[in-house]
């Protein structure tokens, strides 16, 4: 069962504190409008969608909002998710971390004689991982969009 975009603005709202008068004001919405949208008197109009969709405090919000659905990889959700922030990696940390587990593997591999070092070759073993980054960085990418990731919610 899909919920109203209008009960979809309250569940937004009631993760901010903010009352109706506040929460229009916020996202540039009448509040005789909004007050409509919220109590199911009136449809929410592409406007009022679109601006509290691209909100910067409520962007995380847009594909709920849209489609009913969540992406956590891609950082969408739906009022009252856990978001754990502190799992989620910047780019510049998300490289570090790629780079030194590649390095601790490629190290491993070495160790486990799975891979031999050519003594007349010079390697940069953090080379090698930046390497695997750009190699496979396009992939995590690609997988990390992919639709099928996204979970259904209300």
């Amino acid at each position: 069962m899909s919920i109203s975009l209008g009960e979809k603005f309250k569940l937004i709202r009631g993760t901010t504190g903010l009352n109706q008068i506040k929460f229009s004001e916020l996202v540039g919405i009448g509040i005789s409008s909004y007050k409509k949208y919220e109590s199911g008197n009136h449809d929410v109009g592409t406007q009022s969608l679109l601006k509290v969709a691209n909100h910067p405090q409520f962007k995380k919000y847009s594909l709920w909002l849209i489609t009913g659905e969540t992406n956590p990889a891609a950082g969408q959700f739906a009022p009252g998710d856990v978001i754990d922030e502190l799992g989620l990696l910047n780019e510049e940390e998300f490289e570090e971390q790629f780079i030194d587990t590649s390095i601790k593997s490629l190290m491993m591999f070495f160790h486990l004689d799975w891979f031999r070092v050519n003594p007349d070759k010079k390697i940069d073993i953090n080379d090698c991982g930046k390497l695997l980054l750009k190699d496979l960085k396009p992939i995590i990418d690609a997988r990390a969009s992919k639709p099928a990731n996204s979970q259904k919610t209300a």
